[in-house]
C-alpha cells in the first residue's frame, strides 16, 4: 500500500495583516492556506483556497499592484525565474521610504537565491 503524497511547499509570503502558504497537490493543483488579521478587532481568520495551477495563484497574489512589498519566505525553484522577471518591472519608489525599498529588495533576493531546502515552516 502506499502513501499519499505529502502536498509540496511552493510558495509562502505574508505581510503585517495577511499571509499564506502555497502548496502543491499530488494531482498538480495547488492548495493557498491563508490568513487575515484585523488589529481592531485582534481577530484572526483562516482561510483554504484551491487554484487549479501556479498561474491562477499568481494573478490573485498581482491583484495587490504592490505585491513585491509583501515579505516572501520561500518560492520553489521552478518559479524563481518567474517570479525574478516580475519583479525587475516593480516599481520600489511606490513606497517612499529607500530603507524600507532596499529591506524588501533584499528579502527578495535572499529568498530568491537560496538552497531549495534553507526553510522548512514544519
Amino acid at each position: 500500500m502506499f502513501a499519499p503524497m505529502k502536498p509540496e511547499l511552493y510558495f509562502d509570503i505574508s505581510t503585517e495583516t495577511s499571509g499564506g502558504t502555497l502548496f502543491r497537490q499530488a494531482d498538480g493543483s495547488f492548495l493557498w492556506q491563508h490568513s487575515t488579521y484585523d488589529d481592531d478587532r485582534d481577530e484572526t481568520k483562516v482561510f483554504r483556497t484551491a487554484y487549479p495551477s501556479f498561474d491562477a495563484f499568481w494573478n490573485m497574489l498581482v491583484g495587490d499592484r504592490e505585491w513585491y512589498f509583501q515579505h516572501p519566505l520561500f518560492v520553489h525553484p521552478e518559479v524563481r525565474p518567474f517570479v525574478k522577471e516580475k519583479l525587475q518591472s516593480a516599481d520600489w519608489t511606490a513606497q517612499g521610504d529607500a530603507k524600507w525599498q532596499i529591506s524588501h529588495q533584499r528579502q527578495w533576493t535572499k529568498v530568491l537565491s537560496d538552497n531549495v531546502d534553507y526553510y522548512n515552516p514544519f
